[in-house]
């Protein structure tokens, strides 16, 4: 499209002219002066017609040049855009987008990986304090039988689980986590709630309940976790936190039992590291 730019306008023009045909020239028959001066200003009128349509014509064409020239460069500079973004050939473009989505499926891997770690070592440091944990687990009662609880919270992989009764009682100093179980020791039912209203069944329950924390609470320093194990609501357990400041802690089943002494070792772990 070089050739558009070296076109000569005026010279196309004078083609066109030279290339209509000129009509064959017929006898003017005698006109009178009247028609003359019409005849003179109707082709003084074409002649400006031509001129006006002449110069329309080659501004339109210049236009049209422009135009083309404008065209050419746009899509020489996309060209080179496309060339350089894509590559040469297909297997050009095809070797770019397998490194890209390459590298996004690295980066995806990685961050799950990296993610996957975490959890681990996040499990690992939880196993690894229950794992340095020592539990104490005392049953106020006669029966020297090691509950199913306790067996639990052996197996669950604490570093030592001591099972303790009122025949074989525990000594300071206790572990990190002291567990006072009111549920199997029987002791928060029985003979001696029989034939009492349900006010006075209710104040010696919470009686009994202070009696047996205040024996536990001789036996802990201020960094062992002290946990109750009771069945249903006390008010002495509520209310435990306006005279004392030992870290303690409530559980009503054997699976709450698990997750709190588990828990509760983070507690102690914490206050050791004070």
């Amino acid at each position: 499209m070089d050739w558009l730019p070296s076109i000569d306008l005026s010279h196309l023009w004078n083609l066109v002219i030279a290339q209509t045909p000129t009509p064959t020239p017929t006898p003017s028959p005698v006109l009178t002066p009247a028609k003359n001066l019409n005849d003179i200003e109707l082709l003084k009128s074409q002649l400006e017609f031509l001129k006006a349509t002449n110069g329309q014509l080659g501004e339109s064409f210049n236009r049209f040049v422009a135009a083309m020239q404008f065209t050419l460069v746009v899509f020489a500079f996309l060209g080179g855009f496309l060339a350089f973004a894509v590559g040469k050939n297909l297997d050009d473009a095809k070797k770019v987008a397998s490194q890209l989505i390459n590298r996004e499926v690295e980066n995806k891997i990685a961050d799950l990986v990296q993610s996957e770690v975490e959890s681990v070592k996040r499990s690992l440091q939880r196993e690894r304090v229950i794992g340095s944990t020592v539990v104490d687990y005392y049953l106020p009662s006669d029966d020297t039988t090691e509950p199913d609880d306790c067996k639990l919270l052996r197996t669950r992989g604490f570093a030592k689980v001591r099972f303790w009764h009122q025949k074989r009682k525990p000594k300071k100093p206790v572990g990190d986590i002291f567990v006072l179980d009111l549920i199997n020791s029987k002791l928060l039912e029985g003979q001696d709630f029989a034939g009492l209203s349900k006010d006075d069944a209710r104040n010696k329950r919470e009686e009994k309940v202070k009696n047996q924390i205040d024996l536990a609470l001789n036996w802990l320093d201020k960094a062992t976790v002290l946990v109750i194990y009771i069945d249903g609501f006390s008010e002495e357990v509520k209310n435990l936190a306006t005279r004392v400041d030992y870290y303690y802690v409530a559980a009503n089943t054997s699976v709450t039992l698990i997750g709190i002494v588990a828990d509760s070792a983070y507690v102690a772990e914490g206050q050791h590291n004070l």
